[in-house]
């Protein structure tokens, strides 16, 4: 394995942590012949969830695994201001909906909508 030096008084880039657990990922899997043991997808799922929750705690924004369809997952970036607009545009989609609803129900369509 290369070798890994971590100075005490130094602070590192989420890229350069990154770079570290490749390292370290590297070396158990060159070493994973020898071991026979076997993970379920929801053991693997729950361990790429908890390294990234261990990651939001440090980013602007949230790191998510997004499920595609059954049992295909999409690593997902998402900052505050894409999160609003998703939000934003939701709320939208409610409001035209409930006024389509109402025109249907009474012939009128409400000013809001």
């Amino acid at each position: 394995m290369d070798k890994i030096n971590l100075e005490e008084n130094k602070s590192y880039t989420l890229a350069e942590v990154v770079t570290y657990v490749q390292k370290t990922l590297d070396a158990v899997k060159a070493e994973s012949k020898h071991c026979h043991l076997r993970f379920t997808p929801t053991d693997v799922y729950w361990l790429l969830h908890d390294m990234l929750v261990y990651a939001n705690r440090n980013v602007p924004g949230e790191f998510v695994l997004r499920r595609l369809d059954r049992g295909n997952y999409k690593v997902e970036y998402r900052t505050e201001t894409a999160e609003r607009k998703k939000a934003d545009k939701k709320l939208k989609d409610n409001l035209r909906q409930t006024a389509e609803y109402l025109e249907k129900l009474t012939g009128n369509r409400p000013s809001w909508g």
